[in-house]
């Protein structure tokens, strides 16, 4: 039975009103007078009835979502940590199990069968903290809050730190966000660059470009594409001050600046010789780097939408300059998506480039599809071309992107291409399975890398020049 309505109960008390009148009331006029009181009350109880009931403060509209954009406490219901209304603090994570066969790991071409490091993404768990800036209306931007992640990465089959001595290896940041500011963070972070060519780095990065965190898979034969998004500190910046925002619907600009974060610039190192992450004394561009990144979301093109982005980067090692300029996006049409890019690098060699430029002219192109629901199917190919590129490590192993090379004294030219391919099955929005596979082929003075790639892409001189790797796993989200 349905609850009695406002209206329901006016009926019922003017009825049971009227009858009383009629009982006691003595002549007409005090029938009248009992009217007039009755008609009092009835506007009084429609007015109580159309006022709107007082509403008690909310939460901000800032802390209604994380640094992702996810809507908090009503999507992925979070693991709250701390909320006061101001400020929100939750824990999230992912843990992703892979098992795999890799062939060509010494030089009679032995398979290594089980665990490896995670094929997708790198196990990780974090905490992100967001506070709402009373100020911030005052100052002319309304909505800011200042934001933080502590974000650690471990190794599954161990349990250890994917970084020695290094708890947060992956963020620790702290900045501020708001519509009209966009998203300015301190500290460790990923490289502005990575956040952008994400969408096309691989086959699995987001159809936009955001302001938030991304980028490429974990550990295997194609991801060393990534480093060319990187900095002296490899694919996360140290010391370094990242900006970003969008321009209306489509348009999002980066900045991003990365103090050389070997020294111990106005702290000091701790007892361990850990560096306090400043600059060099007396050096200041020493291991800096600077980049510079735009994008274009959504325009419309035929029967999907294209995404555009256009980056550069560039490093300072020894006095040696390094720059990669890197240009490409992705096209949505349904179920399909179709992503290329292209890459071109080159870094100075030698003591004031005494051994001559490295050129490397790369590119790649992967696309993905959905046949059937949460089922997403994924090819893809990276080719790295380079010319002139210098070696390290004892003369066998090509400098990875962006650092420094001031101890080069040989180089050699050659490539390295990479087929890949996946089926991802989506039991829910936090459980994946997958198989994966992908197949490394070198040539010229490359050789293939450890057995996941690991070395850059660019390896210790093995007897083969293939590899295959067959990986199947789990990951799920939290």
């Amino acid at each position: 039975m349905s609850k009695p309505t406002i209206s329901k109960l006016l009926l019922a008390a003017t009825a049971l009103t009227f009858a009383g009148s009629i009982a006691h009331a003595q002549s007409l006029s005090d029938l009248e007078a009992q009217l007039n009181l009755l008609n009092a009350k009835v506007n009084h109880l429609q007015s109580l009835q159309t006022k709107p009931p007082a509403i008690a403060p909310g939460t901000p509209k800032p802390l209604k979502s994380d640094q992702n954009g996810s809507l908090l406490k009503f999507l992925n219901n979070p693991i709250m940590l701390y909320d006061d209304q101001n400020t929100s603090v939750h824990l999230y994570g992912l843990i992703e199990a892979t098992l795999s066969d890799v062939n060509n790991q010494n030089d009679k071409g032995s398979l290594a069968v089980g665990f490896q490091t995670a094929w997708f993404s790198g196990n990780r768990w974090g905490i992100d903290a967001d506070h709402v800036l009373g100020f911030g209306p005052s100052i002319g931007l309304p909505g800011l809050k200042i934001i933080s992640k502590l974000e650690s990465e471990f190794e599954l089959p161990t349990g250890e730190f994917d970084t020695g001595n290094g708890i947060f290896n992956r963020d620790a940041w702290v900045g501020f966000e708001s519509p009209d500011l966009g998203k300015l963070t301190f500290g460790r972070q990923n490289t502005l660059t990575r956040d952008f060519t994400q969408t096309w780095g691989d086959a699995y990065g987001t159809q936009d470009v955001g302001l938030k965190e991304g980028g490429f898979t974990n550990v295997n034969n194609f991801k060393q594409i990534i480093f060319y998004s990187g900095d002296p500190d490899g694919t996360r910046n140290n010391s370094s001050i990242v900006w970003k925002k969008k321009y209306g619907p489509h348009w999002v600009l980066g900045l991003g600046y990365s103090f050389g974060g070997g020294g111990a610039g106005g702290g000091s190192a701790s007892e361990n010789g850990v560096s306090a992450g400043g600059g060099t004394p007396g050096q200041f561009a020493l291991g800096s780097s600077g980049a510079i990144s735009n994008a274009y979301n959504e325009l419309a093109i035929g029967p999907g939408v294209l995404q555009l982005d256009a980056n550069y980067n560039r490093a300072d090692n020894s006095g040696l300059t390094m720059q990669s300029e890197l240009v490409g996006g992705d096209y949505v049409v349904g179920i399909y998506k179709v992503n290329a890019g292209y890459i071109h690098y080159t870094a100075d060699q030698g003591v004031h480039n005494s051994v001559g430029t490295r050129t490397d002219n790369s590119w790649t192109i992967s696309g993905s599809v959905t046949p059937i629901t949460n089922t997403e199917v994924a090819l893809g190919y990276v080719r790295l071309q380079g010319q002139h590129a210098g070696f390290g490590g004892g003369g066998n192993i090509l400098i990875p992107f962006l650092q420094s090379t001031a101890n080069v004294t040989k180089t050699a030219n050659g490539g390295k291409g990479t087929i890949f391919g996946s089926v991802m099955y989506h039991a829910d929005k936090q459980t994946d399975f997958y198989v994966a596979a992908d197949y490394v082929k070198v040539d010229g003075g490359w050789s293939v890398g450890d057995a996941q790639g690991n070395i850059d892409g660019l390896g210790a001189g093995r007897a083969h020049n293939s590899e295959y790797e067959l990986a199947t796993g789990v990951r799920f989200k939290f």
